[in-house]
Parts: C-alpha cells; structure tokens; sequence
C-alpha cells in the first residue's frame, strides 16, 4: 500500500492544519468576494477545508496557496451555479493571479466595513447570544475556547452560535431590504 493509498496520516494532518493556518483568511475572501454573503463565504470556506483534507493524499504539495485557492474558486462556481447566478470570470483570473502578496487596499476597506457591520449586528443581540456572537464572530474564538471561558458545555455553546447565526441573517436580510428601497 502506498501513502497515497491512506487517506490521511499524522502528517498529513500537520500538514493540513499549516495550510488551514495560513491559507484561511484567503479562502475566505475569494468566497466573500466571489458570493458578496458574509454567512456564504463562511460555509464555502468550511466546504473547500474539507475539500482540501480529502485531496490531501493526492496531492503533491507544490503550491498550497493555488491549490487552496482552485478550490475554493470551485467550490463558489459550483455554489453559485445551483444558485442561478452569473459569475464574472475577469475577477476570478484577478483573484487567482493577483501577484503582490499585500492586500488590496479595496480589500483591506471592505473587509473593515464588513468586521465593523458585523460587530454592530452582533452586538444589538440578547444575551447569551451577544456574547457568543462577538467572541465567535468578531473574535475568532473556536466554540471550545468560549465554552471554557464562560463554564458552559460546548454543545450548549455551538447551539447558541448556530441560533445567532440565524438572528443575524435575519437582522442582515432586513437592513439589505432598507438599503434597497
């Protein structure tokens, strides 16, 4: 049997884990960016990780940046297809080939924006779904770490981001509507 036989090993797993580290917040973008939805590009986000843990034993690990980013442009084509709606290749080549490793400064503002309209939405929740929200959310902290902070089981933890999430989509859909009329 050869390594590329097993489906992943531990260091497959440290690998993968280094990639998810460094490559996180660029998978994010080019689903943000590609979907315009805080909440899509979330899960697109959570698909191409997983997308990418399952190829890891083909993989060949050259360029783990493309290989993240092929992905995640997939996954967000496939995602926007099922959905009915048109994509413009143009940004998808930009996303792919932009060459500088420093952010755009469009992107820098947009991501400030969007940290900024989240926040706010997160903090007009009730307890206990305010104090998850912006540990989770705003934060980054996993649902075991704001368990541990807060003395609460982690499943309880996860419930209640899972019901935030849905209150601010809620929230986020109406103040779209206002913006819209």
């Amino acid at each position: 049997m050869e390594e590329s036989d097993i489906l992943s090993g531990p260091q497959d797993d440290e690998y993968f884990i280094k990639i998810l580290n460094e490559y996180e917040k660029l998978v994010f973008s080019i689903c943000y960016r590609m979907t315009r939805n805080y909440f899509d590009a979330e899960d697109l986000t959570q698909e191409t990780f997983l997308a990418l843990y399952k190829a890891l034993p083909g993989f060949d690990r050259q360029n783990p940046k493309a290989f993240a980013a092929r992905i995640a442009t997939n996954k967000c084509l496939d995602y926007l297809k099922r959905a009915e709606r048109r994509v413009d290749a143009a940004d998808e080549e930009e996303l792919i080939n932009y060459p500088s490793n420093e952010p755009e400064p469009e992107k820098l503002l947009m991501e400030k924006e969007l940290a900024e309209e989240l926040y706010r939405a997160c903090s007009g929740l009730k307890p206990p779904y305010k104090e998850v929200a912006l540990a989770y959310y705003c934060r980054g902290r996993t649902a075991a770490q704001i368990a541990a902070s807060q003395g609460k089981k982690t499943k309880t933890v996860q419930t209640q981001i899972r019901r935030a999430k849905g209150m601010l989509q809620k929230h986020l859909k109406k103040e779209e509507m206002l913006w819209h009329t």
